[in-house]
């Protein structure tokens, strides 16, 4: 993910509109982010479920041996040990970044996630991180070349795979304030637009995004009345809710929770900020970064270096023991060498996670 804190620009603002208020309101009627086209069905191209199919009852899993996983690449070794463990594989790539580069890094990039994309278990390809902020793509027709260029890539390359691209919509952060609202909105927009409510349902018109994976901008606790952000996540999805998009596209919900050495905040209000609640008004999943990655200098993960003696994991194994379906992410250079020791991190990673989002090495 191209940054982390996605909010960050937008606290000085929002803190300075909202001092002093106490109260909360009703959330705004749904016209507040402006009017979007009407829905639309599905594209067949689009539709399909949040993760691989299910197996039928009784069938086994695919046995992997060390030895066999010895002449594959990194990536391929991690896809197939997740895959051995009945977790579903989503073959992760910036080609944003490529497609900003030219047609020949396009290409390349393309190629290589439609050859990993052949992989067994594998359920989509992520195509774009936080699309339309701050990764180049500065205005809706912009993005949305990108995402005609890079389905007609893929669709000829990589045919009946899903596309994911994940979102931040800072406007939808705006919506549960009590005060400056219109003020709010006003500074997304100028912020990120390209990664408006309005352009994104735009995309999902078109039906170029299979799955469409949503962090709703929300602020520090301190912007809201109360510093409830448990209250603000659910109007901000009760809003995703009520609109088009939830016809047009598979939607989950994104966080990342990651930081050296592991977490360690609230669990129980973190896990009903950004699980329970998107899930509850819609969100098929939601994705949590990272289980490992090097990031900004430092190595981030949700668990540290003892996974299941970081707190994060009895409250996430439990939620998905409660039926919430929940992906991650794995970078292949931040796994283990050893063979053994990087079968035992997938075995244990599938524990919680139903999908896993793999690095696909397109640099």
């Amino acid at each position: 993910m191209s940054t982390r804190n996605p909010t960050r620009a937008l606290i000085g603002v929002l803190t300075a509109l909202l001092l002093g208020a106490t109260a909360c309101c009703h959330p705004p009627a749904l016209p507040f982010l402006g009017s979007s086209p009407s829905a639309r069905p599905l594209p067949p191209a689009a539709a399909g479920p949040t993760s691989a199919p299910p197996r039928p009852s009784g069938t086994p899993l695919p046995k992997v041996t060390l030895t066999s996983l010895k002449n594959l690449d990194p990536y391929q070794r991690v896809g197939r040990l997740l895959h051995s463990q009945g977790t579903a594989v989503w073959w992760e790539t910036d080609l944003v970044a490529r497609w900003l580069e030219g047609p020949a890094s396009f290409d390349r990039a393309v190629q290589r996630v439609a050859l990993l994309s052949r992989e067994p278990g594998t359920a989509g390809i992520k195509v774009a991180d936080e699309l339309g902020y701050h990764d180049g793509l500065s205005t809706p027709a912009q993005a949305k070349q990108f995402l005609t260029d890079t389905r007609a890539a893929l669709k000829a390359a990589a045919p009946h795979v899903p596309l994911l691209v994940d979102v931040v919509v800072l406007e939808l952060g705006c919506l549960p304030r009590s005060s400056g609202s219109i003020e709010c909105v006003q500074h997304a927009r100028a912020v990120a637009p390209a990664a408006t409510y309005a352009a994104i349902t735009t995309y999902l018109q078109a039906g170029l995004i299979d799955h469409l994976s949503v962090s709703t901008g929300l602020g520090v606790p301190d912007s809201y009345p109360g510093g409830d952000l448990a209250l603000a996540q659910n109007r901000a999805w009760s809003y995703i809710a009520q609109g088009p998009w939830p016809s047009l596209t598979v939607l989950q919900s994104r966080k990342a929770l990651a930081v050296p050495n592991g977490y360690h905040g609230n669990t129980t209000q973190d896990v009903a900020t950004f699980v329970t609640t998107p899930q509850s008004r819609g969100a098929k999943a939601t994705d949590l970064w990272t289980w490992r990655q090097r990031y900004q200098g430092s190595v981030v993960s949700l668990f540290g270096n003892h996974p299941t003696q970081n707190p994060l994991w009895p409250a996430l194994l439990a939620a998905r023991a409660q039926g919430a379906h929940l992906f991650t992410h794995m970078t292949p250079s931040e796994m283990p060498t050893n063979l053994a020791a990087l079968a035992a991190e997938c075995q244990l990673a599938s524990q919680v996670f139903s999908d896993v989002f793999v690095a696909a090495g397109t640099g």
